[in-house]
């Protein structure tokens, strides 16, 4: 259930019900306007990245320490932050 949006989300409100999903779309680039591709250049899977693709950085801690999202979604806690396209 969505707690809160961010600045500029508008397909999303608090209360909706959603499913985070690692595959995401952002709905602009050619791999998501085309029927035969769903590896969306902004939101395709990357093991590497451990932050939020905006800025990079993780919206979760420990100890003062970064904990790092996994695939985008960070499903294994209790409450997560994710791009709106990484939501179903």
């Amino acid at each position: 259930i969505v707690e809160c949006v961010g600045e500029g989300v508008t397909d999303l409100q608090p209360g909706d019900h959603v499913l985070p999903i690692f595959t995401g779309e952002c709905g602009d680039c050619p791999h998501c306007h085309s029927e035969e591709s769903n590896m969306c250049d902004l939101l395709r899977i990357n093991t590497e990245r451990g932050g939020m693709i905006h800025d990079g950085e993780s919206r979760f801690s420990i100890n003062g320490k970064p904990i790092h999202h996994f695939l985008g979604t960070s499903t294994f806690s209790e409450y997560t932050v994710v791009h709106s396209g990484q939501v179903a």
